[in-house]
C-alpha cells in the first residue's frame, strides 16, 4: 500500500469538505464511503460502528466527508510510517492523511491507526479497545477540520470536542 504525506496539523489545509447552499436550502446527507482494513491483531475492529461514527462526526461537524479509508496497523509499521512522515521514532495512535481534491465532493481521508496502541492506551485508561479505536477516528478526522492540537489552547478545545462526540455517540446507540 502507498501512503500519502500525513495532513500537517500544524498548517491549515484548504479542502471542499465545507460547501455552502443558498440560504434555507442544504444537500441531502450522503452518507460517506467507508473502507476499512486491519493487518493487526491486537483488536477487533467494529466495522459497523466505525462506519457509523463517520457519519455522525460529519452530521456534527457539519461537514462533507465524501471517502474515509482506515487501516489498522500494528506498531511496527506505524512507527515506520511516523518516522517517514512526521519523523518520530516511535509509534503513535493515529496519522491523518488529506487525499481530498479542491473540485472534490468532500474530505477524502486515509487513516491510519495503531491496533496495538488502542489496546495499550483503552488499558491505561480503564477503556474498551473498541472506545479508544473510536476516539482515534474522531480524532483523525477532526484534524482533517482544522482542529489542532499543538497548542495547550487546541487541545483542549480538540479533546473536549472528542468527548462530546463520542459521548453523544455512544449514549444514542445505547438507546437503539
Amino acid at each position: 500500500m502507498t501512503w500519502l504525506a500525513p495532513h500537517s496539523i500544524s498548517s491549515y489545509v484548504a479542502c471542499s469538505s465545507f460547501c455552502s447552499y443558498p440560504e434555507g436550502m442544504s444537500p441531502e446527507p450522503r452518507k460517506p464511503k467507508v473502507l476499512i482494513s486491519s493487518s493487526q491483531t491486537a483488536m477487533r475492529i467494529p466495522r459497523m460502528k466505525l462506519t457509523e461514527l463517520i457519519a455522525f462526526v460529519a452530521r456534527q461537524e457539519s461537514a462533507r466527508i465524501a471517502e474515509v479509508d482506515i487501516a489498522v496497523v500494528g506498531t511496527d509499521e506505524m512507527a515506520s510510517l511516523n518516522r517517514r512522515y512526521l519523523h518520530q521514532a516511535s509509534p503513535t495512535d493515529v496519522l491523518s492523511f488529506d487525499l481530498s481534491e479542491a473540485d472534490g465532493e468532500g474530505i477524502c481521508a486515509q487513516l491510519v491507526i495503531c491496533g496495538d496502541v488502542a489496546v495499550a492506551q483503552a488499558h491505561r485508561r480503564n477503556l474498551s479497545p473498541q472506545r479508544e479505536l473510536m476516539l482515534y477516528v474522531v480524532h483523525g478526522l477532526l484534524h482533517l477540520m482544522h482542529y489542532e492540537d499543538r497548542s495547550v489552547r487546541g487541545a483542549a478545545r480538540m479533546h473536549d470536542r472528542e468527548a462530546e462526540i463520542l459521548d453523544v455517540f455512544c449514549s444514542k446507540r445505547k438507546k437503539k
